[in-house]
C-alpha cells in the first residue's frame, strides 16, 4: 500500500524577535525619508512663496514716504529711480561720445558701467537714492495742492499733448554767412536734481550759450528768427513717441537700438505719463493759472549805464571826474573794468524794480537815483558801481523773458509754501535737494561808509551783499551780470530716435 504524501504547510514562517527588529527599523527610516522630504518640498515651496510674495505684493507697496497720508509706494520709486538712472546712463554715453569726437583720448567707461549694474539692481535697493524720493514727495505736494487750490486735474490728453511736444521735429535754421555772436555747443540737460515736483528730462540736443566777457553786465543774445513749422511735425511726433514708449518698456538688459543699447527703464506708457509727464503738465498749468492773475505786465522801469571799479577809491576818483564835466560814456569806455563797456559804454538797458536778473544793490542803487543823474559808489559783489539813469518809465512794459522770470518766482513761491504747509516723512524729504555745485563765496562787503553826496545826487544804493530777486546769484562775471531767465524746456527724452 502506497503511503500518503505529507502535507507541507504554506503558513508563513514566523520571525524571529531580531528579524522583526531590523524589519520595523527598515520601515521607519523610509517613512522618515518620505517625511523628511514632504517636509523639505513644503519648506521649499513656503520659502518661494515668501519670495513671490515680497517681491510681487508687500515690497512693492512698501511705503518709501507720505504727504498728508497719502503713501508713496515702493513701486512707484522704482519707476522714478529706473527712470532717473537710464537718463544718467544716456547721459554719460553722450558725454564720452562728446570726448572721443573732440580727440580725448583714455576715455574710460566706469561710470557708465557702475549706473547700469545700478539699473539691474533697483530692486533690490536696500539704500533709498534721497534725490528719488525727494522728487517723488514733491509731484506729491504739486498734485495734491494744485488739486485742492487751484482745482487742477490734467486730463490724459493733456498728458499726450505734452509728450508729444517733446518728440516735434525742430526747423533748421537757413545757412548764414554772418558770424554768430553766440556758441552752439552740445550741452545736456542732466536729470541729477529735481526741485519742486518737476521731473526734467536730458536734452541732447545743441543749445545756443551765450558767453559773456568779464564784467558784462547783461547777456544780449542776439535775436532769433521764428522758423515756420517743419511740414508733418505733429504726426512725425505722434510717430516718434510711439516707437520711444514701445522701446523704454524694456528692461535693464542692453538690446541693439540707440535708445536701450546700454538698457530701458521698463516703463509702460501709462508709468511715463504719470510719473514723468504729469508733474510737468501741473506745473505750467499752475503757473499759467497764478500768473492770470499774480503777473503785472508794465511796471516802472529805468533805462541806466553804469562805470564798474574794482576798488572804491577807484570810483571816488571817477565820481570826481564826472563832477569836473567828464563824459559818462567815454568814462566807462575807457576806464570801467566791465570789458563789455568798450561795445556799450556801460549801457545796461532797461529794468524793472522787482524781477529783475540785475543784482539787488545794483537795483536798489539805480532806482535811488534821480533821471540824469549818476549815484555814489554802489557795492556789489562784482565790485563798485557808478551808475547813471538815462531814462525812468512808470509803465513800460515787461520783456518776455522778464516775464517769464516773474512766472517762475510766482510758482516758487506758491509751492514753497505748499509744501511747507504739508505733513511729509521722512523727514529728509522735506527739505531742498542737496546742490551739487557748490554755492557761490560771496566777499565780505567793507563797513558801510556815508559818503557826502554831491550837489542833486542821489543817496547811494544799499551795499549789503544779496541775491537777486529770483534767490539766484550770478556768479561768472565780474560786473552786474543777470542770470538770464531759463528758456522754454524741450525736455525731449534721451535715446530718441531720429524722425
Amino acid at each position: 500500500m502506497a503511503k500518503k504524501k505529507k502535507l507541507e504547510s504554506t503558513a508563513p514562517v514566523p520571525m524571529t524577535r531580531g528579524q522583526l527588529s531590523r524589519a520595523q527599523r527598515e520601515q521607519q527610516q523610509v517613512r522618515n525619508l518620505y517625511t523628511a522630504g514632504i517636509a523639505l518640498a513644503a519648506v521649499l515651496l513656503l520659502l518661494l512663496a515668501f519670495a513671490v510674495i515680497s517681491t510681487f505684493i508687500i515690497r512693492p507697496n512698501q511705503e518709501v514716504a507720505s504727504v498728508n497720508g497719502t503713501k508713496i509706494s515702493r513701486a512707484t520709486y522704482n519707476k522714478l529711480r529706473n527712470w532717473s538712472l537710464y537718463q544718467q546712463i544716456q547721459q554719460e554715453a553722450f558725454n564720452q561720445q562728446i570726448q572721443q569726437q573732440g580727440g580725448t583720448t583714455g576715455v574710460t567707461n566706469d561710470t557708465l558701467t557702475t549706473l547700469m549694474q545700478q539699473l539691474k539692481n533697483v530692486d533690490s535697493e536696500s539704500l533709498l537714492d534721497q534725490q528719488t524720493v525727494q522728487t517723488l514727495v514733491d509731484s506729491e505736494v504739486l498734485r495734491q495742492k494744485s488739486q485742492a487750490e487751484l482745482q487742477i486735474n490734467p486730463t490724459a490728453d493733456d498728458l499726450k499733448a505734452l509728450a508729444y511736444k517733446d518728440f516735434l521735429p525742430q526747423p533748421t535754421p537757413p545757412p548764414s554767412s554772418e558770424t554768430p555772436t553766440v556758441e552752439a555747443v552740445l550741452t545736456p540737460t542732466a536729470i541729477v536734481t529735481s526741485t519742486l515736483g518737476i521731473t526734467p528730462t536730458a536734452t541732447l540736443t545743441p543749445t545756443a550759450t551765450a558767453t559773456p566777457t568779464r564784467g558784462s553786465p547783461t547777456l544780449t543774445p542776439t535775436p532769433t528768427a521764428t522758423l515756420p513749422p517743419v511740414p508733418g511735425a505733429q504726426q512725425t511726433a505722434e510717430a516718434v513717441y510711439t516707437g520711444y514708449i514701445a522701446a523704454i518698456k524694456n528692461g535693464p538688459d542692453p538690446r541693439a537700438d540707440n535708445i536701450c543699447s546700454y538698457g530701458c527703464p521698463g516703463l509702460s506708457e501709462s508709468d511715463y505719463l504719470n510719473v514723468i509727464i504729469e508733474p510737468r503738465v501741473r506745473k505750467d498749468q499752475v503757473t499759467e493759472k497764478l500768473a492770470a492773475t499774480g503777473i503785472v505786465t508794465e511796471v516802472e522801469q529805468i533805462h541806466a549805464q553804469h562805470i564798474l571799479t574794482d576798488t572804491k577809491e577807484g570810483a571816488l576818483k571817477i565820481r570826481q571826474m564826472l563832477d569836473n564835466g567828464a563824459d559818462f560814456t567815454q568814462l566807462a569806455v575807457d576806464m570801467s573794468s566791465d570789458t563789455s563797456a568798450k561795445q556799450n559804454g556801460g549801457d545796461v538797458g532797461w529794468f524793472p524794480r522787482e524781477g529783475s536778473s540785475l543784482v539787488k544793490e545794483f537795483v536798489e542803487g539805480a532806482f535811488a537815483t534821480e533821471t540824469g543823474k549818476y549815484s555814489q559808489p554802489v557795492y556789489s559783489q562784482f565790485g563798485y558801481h557808478i551808475i547813471k539813469v538815462l531814462e525812468r518809465d512808470p509803465k513800460r512794459p515787461l520783456t518776455q523773458e522778464e516775464i517769464d522770470a516773474a512766472k517762475t518766482k510766482l510758482y516758487d513761491d506758491w509751492f514753497l509754501k505748499a509744501k511747507a504747509a504739508s505733513t511729509i516723512t521722512p523727514v529728509f524729504a522735506q527739505q531742498q535737494p542737496t546742490p551739487t555745485t557748490p554755492p557761490l563765496v560771496e566777499p565780505t562787503p567793507p563797513p558801510a561808509e556815508t559818503p557826502t553826496p554831491g550837489a542833486g545826487e542821489a543817496t547811494p544804493g544799499a551795499s549789503t551783499l544779496a541775491t537777486d530777486t529770483t534767490g539766484t546769484q550770478t556768479g561768472t562775471a565780474t560786473g552786474v551780470t543777470p542770470t538770464t531767465a531759463p528758456a522754454t524746456e524741450r525736455n525731449t527724452p534721451v535715446g530718441t530716435p531720429a524722425p
